[in-house]
C-alpha cells in the first residue's frame, strides 16, 4: 500500500527525519489565498529560523481554481513548474467556494493535478481552507469536500480551515480576516503558515518568533510578518493541539 493511516505526527516526524539531510522541495498551487501575505515565503522563513532545510516556490494567480491551473489560463505555466521543478510536495489549493459550487469540478481536476504530480515522483497535499467570516457553518462542507476527495485518492491534507475553525471558537475576537472577510490578515497567514510548516515538519512550533524576516535583492533584511507575541503563542498552541488530534493519509515514497 502506498499510504499508512496514523497520527500526523508520527508519520510527519518520521517521514521527515528520513530526508532531514536533504532539502525539502514544496510547490504551492492556488490563488489569492496562497499568496496573501506571501504564505510560501512565511513557511519558508519558519524552516530557515529553525535551520530546517525546506524551500518553497509558487504558481498563483488570483481568483483561480485548479481548472484554470490545468488549462493554463491567466499566463499560468503549472504543468512547466511541476515537470521542471523536482519537487518532493506540490500544494493544490482550489478556489476557496469550489467544494460547495463546484464540488464535481473539484474531484475531477485534484484528480488529474494527482496524476500528473504522481509522474513527477512527487506527492500532493489537499490545502483545506476556511469559511467566509460571515458564515462559519461553510466549513462543514469545504471540510468534507476536500477529505472525501483525500481519502478516495490517499491524498495527505493539510487542515487549515480545521485550524482556523478551533481558533476562532476559542477566541472570537482573533483577527484572521482581511476587511473583506475572505483572504487571512497577517495573523491569518501566519496561522496557515504554522499548519504548513507542523504537517511538512512534524517540527514543535514552540520557537517559532512572531517576527519573521527574508532578505530583499540587496541583502536588506525584510520583514514578512509582525504579529503580537500573544497572539502567536496562541495561533502556535492551536495549531498543535489540531494537528495532534488531526489524522489523516500520509504517503510514503
Amino acid at each position: 500500500m502506498k499510504t499508512i493511516v496514523c497520527s500526523i505526527l508520527i508519520l510527519i516526524s518520521t517521514c521527515y527525519g528520513l530526508q532531514s539531510q536533504d532539502t525539502t522541495r514544496v510547490l504551492f498551487v492556488g490563488n489569492s489565498y496562497t499568496y496573501f501575505w506571501n504564505l510560501p515565503q512565511v513557511v519558508q522563513a519558519m524552516a530557515i529560523s529553525q535551520n530546517v532545510p525546506l524551500r518553497t516556490a509558487q504558481s498563483t494567480a488570483g481568483g483561480v481554481n485548479l481548472g484554470q491551473h490545468w488549462k493554463g489560463e491567466r499566463g499560468l505555466m503549472t504543468h512547466q513548474k511541476i515537470d521542471e521543478g523536482s519537487w518532493d510536495y506540490v500544494v493544490l489549493q482550489d478556489h476557496s467556494l469550489r467544494t460547495i459550487q463546484a464540488r464535481d469540478s473539484l474531484n475531477h481536476y485534484i484528480t488529474k493535478w494527482e496524476s500528473e504530480i504522481e509522474k513527477s515522483n512527487a506527492a500532493s497535499l489537499l490545502y483545506l481552507t476556511w469559511a467566509r467570516e460571515f458564515n462559519p457553518l461553510m466549513q462543514d462542507p469545504i471540510t468534507n469536500g476536500y477529505e472525501s476527495i483525500g481519502r478516495q485518492l490517499d491524498i495527505p491534507i493539510v487542515p487549515v480551515g480545521e485550524v482556523w475553525k478551533m481558533a476562532r471558537s476559542l477566541r472570537p475576537d482573533i483577527d484572521l480576516y482581511d476587511p473583506d472577510g475572505s483572504h487571512p490578515s497577517a495573523l491569518g497567514t501566519y496561522l496557515t503558515a504554522l499548519t504548513f510548516y507542523k504537517s511538512l515538519t512534524g517540527a514543535s512550533l514552540a520557537t517559532i518568533s512572531p517576527r519573521l524576516t527574508s532578505r530583499d535583492h540587496a541583502g536588506e533584511k525584510l520583514y514578512l510578518m509582525i504579529v503580537s507575541p500573544n497572539d502567536a503563542a496562541f495561533c502556535r498552541d492551536v495549531v498543535e493541539q489540531v494537528m495532534a488530534d488531526y489524522k489523516y493519509r500520509l504517503q510514503i515514497k
